[in-house]
């Protein structure tokens, strides 16, 4: 995978309807988002993978989907 491939990342999420979809720490130094992609965003969220252990920007765009 060359470097430019990972630079941006877009797909439609929601929050799960689930209690558990937004996790504060208890010590208060950060917190667990939980998100739902359709199977339709599946190339993305391949790429998204590629990411683990790394550092990311996400940016949220409230969609008309």
């Amino acid at each position: 995978m060359s470097k430019n491939t990972n630079k941006k990342i877009e797909f439609i999420a929601s929050l799960p309807a689930i209690q558990s979809a937004i996790l504060i720490s208890g010590d208060g130094n950060g917190a667990r988002i939980k998100l739902e992609a359709p199977q339709s965003e599946m190339e993305a969220i391949s790429k998204l993978l590629s990411l683990y252990g790394k550092c990311f920007k996400v940016i949220i765009l409230v969609g008309d989907e």
